[in-house]
């Protein structure tokens, strides 16, 4: 009776199949660019294995649906299923995210599907296409502000560079080699959209045009180098003190001595007299 009763349970569970969680629904993701997305599909039970599934995108260039592999295209070791403990979880996961992968993705499961519409944010820089101009010191840091509006945002590629006056050429610029070793540090470690780039111990021959190059946007800097101003000599403070003391003791001496002038006392057969010698 059990295993009759076990058999019956077996069957209807298999022919249920998978039941989607927004079914034939279209859902909005924004994600942004170098990130990871997942996105969701997934049956009502977990447990259920569906008799077939697959993802497919739209290409809007051949208007046609194409089948999304981790072997080979546009996301070759970029995409994850993760149904191998959980049968009906067909989530997929896309990592390095690029302005491409925006899109209409389906998760179809035979007669069934979901709609996931992606957006894709880009980098899109602060004072793009503007001249800033900065003023340093020679001897000196600077930091040469480049970063896009959303600091999450990781772009797709940068770099930056100076105009070479003597090539008439650009020239990248890297902490590795050439005049720039291990004197300029980028900031994009825990901002991935900060691109800013700090240059120490400024010389004369760093001043000029710089790019922060961003795909097909960027920003110029021209960086102006002055001489750092010379400071004044170090006087110990125990000199300034005895110099200070010496002319007090001057200025009380000269006070007292014009303040009462001098005066004499004589004798005489007569009485005493008196005489002031001023």
């Amino acid at each position: 009776m059990l295993l009759t009763f076990y058999l019956l349970f077996i069957e209807l569970h298999v022919s249920e199949g998978c039941n989607l969680v927004n079914r034939e629904q279209v859902l909005d993701i924004t994600a942004h660019t170098g990130g990871s997305v997942l996105l969701p599909c997934y049956c009502t039970d977990l447990q259920t294995t569906p008799e077939g599934f697959r993802w497919n995108k739209d290409n809007t260039k051949t208007d046609r649906r194409e089948e999304i592999s981790s072997g080979s295209g546009q996301y070759r070791d970029r995409v994850q299923l993760f149904n191998g403990h959980s049968p009906g979880n067909l989530s997929l996961l896309i990592s390095h995210l690029t302005e491409e992968d925006g899109g209409i993705y389906w998760c179809d499961v035979r007669d069934s599907f979901i709609i996931i519409r992606l957006t894709l944010k880009g980098c899109n820089l602060v004072n793009r296409e503007q001249v800033l101009d900065i003023t340093a010191h020679t001897g000196g840091s600077v930091l040469l502000p480049c970063y896009c509006t959303d600091l999450q945002t990781t772009p797709e590629g940068f770099r930056w560079n100076k105009d070479n006056t003597k090539t008439d050429r650009r020239e990248e610029i890297s902490s590795g080699s050439g005049q720039y070793r291990d004197r300029v540090q980028l900031f994009n470690g825990h901002s991935p959209g900060n691109l800013s780039l700090l240059i120490s111990h400024l010389t004369e021959e760093d001043g000029g045009i710089y790019w922060c190059d961003v795909r097909d946007s960027f920003i110029i800097i021209r960086l102006t180098l002055k001489e750092c101003p010379k400071s004044l000599p170090y006087i110990p403070f125990a000199v300034i003190t005895v110099i200070v003391l010496h002319i007090i003791v001057a200025v009380v001496y000269l006070i007292t001595t014009t303040k009462d002038p001098a005066r004499g006392h004589y004798s005489t057969a007569d009485g005493d007299g008196v005489v002031s010698l001023e």
